[in-house]
């Protein structure tokens, strides 16, 4: 029996690494701390995916999808009591606009091209679970903190970190060589999002978070890509940029490399760099080196588009 499976474009990935780099945090006797593992665990849970059109067919389609994520990041360091630092859970729901088209060039008998976009708007939740004051010279629990008006270090160990979040993403994908039946090809794509803090509905930020987490974040990025046999390999870098948050911050850049087998399903491993803000909630203001090897799952979107006569859609 064959499946009209959905198709996974531009979602979160989940990744299970390990990492040489030590991880620093006010207010631990034993900081800066060495890392047992770092998880992100990101289930993208589909709700029905509306398609007009059809690619097998037709050379084009048009998805629109419901997507809801739990995504959580747990890290673990190796110390001898409380090794797991508060997790960060980032609960949202994606609505995406995406569209396929092959692109037929003069040669009919040359390889095609197809041409990926897409359009997601995102509402999600971002906290800590922490219900401890935010700066370190408060005491008592959050709201009811003294002095009411708190001042650096953030309290790093238990410190509520709480916002909600609208987030804008933009996404294109350019596949060059396509072999829809050997899923072969090479991919160049661009990415760029837009993020916003608020204070509106439960766990919204606070004013005093805001003033030195800000008020969003901005970032794009550029992907390379290279599909043999349905083997996928990966180079990927991005850049984000906080705004509004007092004192001002730098910039993030990660790099990373993967390879995801094909027989592996959906799993593979990867290589990363990231330099800049810590991402990892309550600790944005610490800076990083780290380096990050280990394993990453994403499921490819290639299967369902898979032709059966081996020719490219709008060729049968």
């Amino acid at each position: 029996m064959e499946y009209d499976l959905q198709t996974p474009l531009f979602l979160d990935r989940t990744y299970l690494f390990v990492s040489p780099s030590r991880i620093q945090r006010q207010g631990d006797p034993d900081s800066p701390l060495p890392l047992v593992f770092e998880g992100q665990f990101a289930p993208n849970l589909f709700l029905p995916q509306l398609k007009l059109d059809d690619f097998k067919e037709d050379g084009r389609e048009t998805l629109f999808s419901a997507v809801f994520t739990p995504n959580i990041r747990l890290r673990m360091a190796n110390t001898d009591s409380n090794p797991i630092l508060p997790p960060s859970y980032l609960m949202k729901l994606t609505l995406q606009a995406a569209h396929l088209r092959l692109l037929h060039g003069p040669d009919k008998d040359a390889a095609p091209r197809v041409l990926a976009l897409g359009l997601n708007v995102i509402a999600g939740h971002y906290s800590n679970g922490e219900d401890g004051c935010f700066f370190a010279n408060q005491t008592g629990t959050d709201p009811n903190c003294e002095p009411a008006e708190g001042t650096l270090p953030l309290n790093e160990i238990t410190g509520s970190f709480s916002t909600n979040v609208l987030r804008f993403e933009l996404h294109s994908r350019l596949g060059f060589g396509v072999d829809l039946h050997r899923l072969s090809a090479w991919l160049v794509g661009a990415n760029a999002f837009y993020e916003l803090n608020s204070a509106i509905g439960p766990g919204g930020m606070s004013p005093a978070q805001r003033h030195v987490y800000g008020n969003g974040h901005w970032g794009v990025g550029l992907v390379g890509e290279r599909e043999v046999n349905g083997n996928r390999f990966r180079l990927e870098g991005s850049f984000s940029h906080p705004f509004g948050e007092t004192p001002a911050q730098r910039g993030t850049l990660s790099v990373e490399v993967a390879a995801n087998p094909r027989w592996a399903s959906g799993f593979g491993v990867f290589a990363r760099y990231v330099r800049g803000q810590d991402y990892y909630n309550i600790l944005f203001l610490e800076r990083i080196s780290l380096w990050q090897f280990g394993l990453v799952f994403e499921l490819n979107p290639g299967a369902r588009l898979k032709t059966d006569s081996g020719k490219p859609p709008g060729f049968q």
